[in-house]
């Protein structure tokens, strides 16, 4: 039953989810916990067929790495809302703009039945791990010249690595 005159008005959280979400899909917008400081100047390219994606592990084993053990994956959920734009993080829940990230961790990059990747990204051979997805995360389209993935990438290494820590735990 619709109300005619009444104006909608999304809750406080929701607004401050999209802004998120809004920051994350912007390079030039501030990151979360970002200071005013200038943001630090970029570092070598990594590219995906260069980069050794370290041990396959478990998440479990991963999240025990000293790093990602103090991780705030609290941090990492609200980094998370730009993720959730393009993906979900369960299979049941199915694709979006991005195929689901269940099971990432261990997997090969552009295996996911029924989802139409850039042929970069089918052909880099990429094994996702935390040391491959924080160099991803990095720079997308430097790291796999020629994905169609539009995100611009997180700046921060703490962004990144409390992002991963996160997604450790909501794709097992």
């Amino acid at each position: 039953m619709a109300v005619v005159g009444a104006r909608l008005r999304p809750p406080p959280t929701f607004v401050a989810a999209l802004g998120l979400l809004l920051a994350g899909c912007d390079a030039g917008a501030p990151q979360v916990g970002a200071s005013s400081d200038p943001p630090p100047a970029p570092t070598t390219v990594v590219r995906a067929a260069d980069l050794d994606p370290g041990p396959i592990k478990t998440a479990a084993e991963y999240l025990r790495d000293p790093e990602l053990a103090e991780a705030d994956a609290a941090r990492g959920e609200l980094l998370g809302l730009a993720c959730a734009a393009c993906h979900r993080f369960r299979a049941e829940e199915g694709t979006l703009i991005g195929p689901h990230l269940q099971g990432v961790f261990g997997r090969t990059a552009a295996t996911i039945e029924g989802f139409d990747y850039s042929e970069a990204l089918r052909q880099s051979g990429l094994v996702w791990t935390p040391r491959s997805l924080e160099a991803w995360l990095a720079n997308p389209a430097g790291f796999v010249e020629g994905t169609t993935m539009a995100f611009t990438g997180y700046r921060s290494s703490e962004d990144r690595r409390d992002l991963i820590a996160y997604l450790l735990h909501a794709t097992q």
